[in-house]
């Protein structure tokens, strides 16, 4: 029988490729004051965007709750093993209700796995597992997959602005003052489900340059994802430099959703590489 699967809308996999791998999204749900949204079902990132731009009060995120999750699994062991692939316990509590949900559904066919990482980080764990299992593969081939890319993975985000991490209780009001009067451009990555800083960038190009050197930097770069939350002109030129420096990787174009998109706000723009395995003390 065939494995199937899931994760949670945090991967920001554009529904296409989500469609052709036969990947389940159990969606977040994302909180503006009293009305709530089903992640990427009832709000779309352009009506999020322009609702987060006019927001007096920065949204919210929740996990699913594990009734989804029950639902999903009852559904799928139905058809074969489950593999379910979620974002790093250390940003979100999903992974685990997704544990407590398989274990009360069919712990001998469904395996969660936590991949360290968030938004196309994850996704690219995600799409790895569903490619083994669209080739046949067994649930533990499936996992080891995810977990292969996880161990290669390399994460940059640049952002335009340092008013939504201050208004997230993120950074405070003087280092974003600071930021902004300098114009600086932070870099973040993400290394074992935590962020951390990179450099700082004084312009937006000088920050897509960082962004970009991720791929000259790395050998046997297989996958790039480039994100944005609102510049897809940015996002396609940064791809296509991509394309020219990493001519045998497959490269993607896709928008940050709300788990991360709530942080950064307009002009963020972010890459993630499966590349060599090799440690360093970057991206």
């Amino acid at each position: 029988m065939a494995v199937r699967i899931v994760t949670d809308s945090t991967c920001d996999i554009p529904h296409e490729i989500a469609a052709e791998l036969n990947i389940t999204v159990v969606p977040l749900t994302i909180n503006f004051g009293t009305q709530s949204y089903r992640d990427g079902i009832d709000l779309g990132a352009d009506e999020f965007y322009e609702r987060l731009a006019q927001a007096k009060e920065l949204p919210t995120t929740s996990q699913p709750p594990p009734a989804l999750f029950e639902h999903a699994y009852r559904h799928l062991v139905t058809q074969g093993d489950v593999v379910s692939i979620h974002l790093s316990h250390k940003f979100s509590g999903t992974v685990e209700t997704a544990r407590s949900a398989a274990r009360g559904v069919a712990p001998e066919q469904i395996t969660v796995v936590d991949s360290g990482s968030a938004s196309m980080g994850l996704g690219l764990c995600v799409i790895a597992a569903a490619r083994v299992a669209r080739d046949g593969g067994d649930r533990d081939a499936c996992v080891a997959a995810a977990e292969h890319v996880a161990q290669r993975l390399r994460i940059a985000v640049a952002f335009e602005t340092l008013e939504y991490l201050r208004r997230g209780g993120r950074i405070g009001r003087g280092r974003a003052f600071l930021g902004g009067l300098l114009r600086l451009k932070p870099i973040m990555t993400i290394k074992d489900g935590e962020t951390h800083p990179v450099t700082r960038a004084r312009s937006r190009a000088r920050a897509i340059d960082e962004l970009f050197a991720l791929c000259t930097r790395h050998q046997d770069v297989t996958d790039v994802v480039v994100l944005h939350t609102t510049t897809p002109g940015d996002a396609e030129q940064l791809a296509q430099r991509a394309r020219e420096a990493a001519p045998a990787a497959r490269v993607y174009v896709g928008r940050f959703g709300a788990s991360l998109g709530v942080h950064g706000g307009p002009g963020m723009l972010g890459i993630a590489i499966v590349g060599d395995e090799a440690p360093d003390a970057s991206a």
